[in-house]
């Protein structure tokens, strides 16, 4: 295996040149999709499944699937019914790891308490509830900046099992209480849940590293290494980097894509270290490290490289799209990948407007 036929089956492993299916089946696929630019989250599901943004957004609104933080301290669409066991697997390691800042909040297990009977009773009586509904009823710490404070609440109440996402209301993200959305699971040793997070990366997102899957989730290489003996995968050494794959999950490029507009947070995108995409000379950022602040936008991937970074601004009349490639691009690559803004268009169901 080289470079090329190493990114040729990552994207096809992942759905982007081969076969769509359903989205919910896509994030089981994927086992968890990270997701803090809900927007951009909804379209790397969508470039998988072929569907239009209101059929991804029904998903969620219908419970299909869920919106939460779950394997690292940030937001992931997930299955209702992986949601327990992934939260078994990832959640105290999670909590371990704000230790520093709760205590700079002053959060702390009396105030987490409060939180929660504050969240039981009024998801209780009142049903789905935005934050800025249930800000303002949340204890406060002393802390000078609430909304920090009410951020980290809410993320402990999902980490513990308590809320998790229900349907949009009037475009803002809503909480329900856990038990009447998600299923209970039996209690499972850590072993056999680091061993399916292993077989279920490896499938939806290998070839990959060992160390790829310790930076996705928050499980060590150690538990890891462990478990890989069980499963059954094939492996590759790529420019001395050992990777991993199921030969059982392997699918064919059916649907052969020069061009991609991937979100910063795309698992194609964020998920690999090297080897991954090369830039090509030109690339607006040169060599200057990737940085993950962005949204709204993303990275060009094109031939198997990555070619500039893309933009998009919805104004409510358009759907606005401003690239910013390398010279090097030719005239048809540029129209593959001005292809592929036009399909982002078409997702979101409004004209396109060029900015490049």
């Amino acid at each position: 295996m080289d470079r090329t036929s190493l990114l040729t089956q990552r994207l096809a492993t992942q759905r982007l040149t081969a076969d769509p299916v359903d989205p919910v089946r896509v994030v089981g696929e994927a086992l968890a999709v990270q997701a803090q630019d809900a927007p951009m989250a909804r379209w790397s599901i969508g470039m998988r499944s072929a569907v239009d943004d209101d059929v991804v957004a029904r998903a969620v609104d219908q419970g299909r699937l869920v919106r939460t933080h779950v394997l690292r301290p940030t937001w992931h669409y997930v299955r209702p019914e992986d949601l327990r066991w992934l939260l078994a697997v990832s959640a105290a390691r999670i909590e371990r790891s704000m230790g520093a800042r709760h205590r700079q909040l002053r959060i702390t297990e009396p105030v987490l308490d409060e939180a929660f009977a504050v969240l039981r009773g009024v998801l209780t009586e009142q049903g789905p509830s935005t934050r800025r509904q249930l800000h303002p009823l949340l204890p406060t710490t002393g802390f000078p900046e609430q909304g920090q404070v009410v951020g980290h609440l809410l993320m402990v109440a999902e980490l513990r099992e308590l809320i998790v996402s229900g349907p949009s209301a009037d475009g803002q993200h809503t909480y329900v209480l856990m038990d009447g959305l998600v299923p209970a699971t039996p209690e499972r040793p850590r072993e056999d849940l680091v061993r399916e997070l292993a077989a279920r990366f490896f499938a939806g997102h290998g070839p990959a590293s060992v160390r790829e899957l310790t930076r996705w989730a928050a499980v060590t290489q150690a538990e890891v290494r462990a478990a890989l003996g069980e499963l059954g995968l094939s492996s590759a050494t790529v420019e001395g980097v050992e990777l991993w794959w199921d030969p059982a999950a392997e699918v064919a490029e059916t649907r052969p894509r020069r061009a991609h507009l991937l979100p910063t947070f795309d698992e194609a995108t964020l998920s690999y270290l090297a080897p991954s995409w090369e830039r090509v000379p030109g690339h607006p950022k040169g060599n200057q490290p990737p940085t993950y602040a962005r949204v709204g936008g993303g990275v060009v991937i094109c031939d198997l490289a990555e070619v500039g970074l893309w933009q998009r601004r919805a104004t409510g009349a358009t759907t606005r799209v401003t690239l910013d490639l390398s010279p090097s691009v030719s005239s048809d690559q540029r129209a593959a990948i001005l292809a592929e803004a036009q399909r982002l268009a078409d997702f979101e169901g409004r004209p396109l407007e060029l900015d490049s």
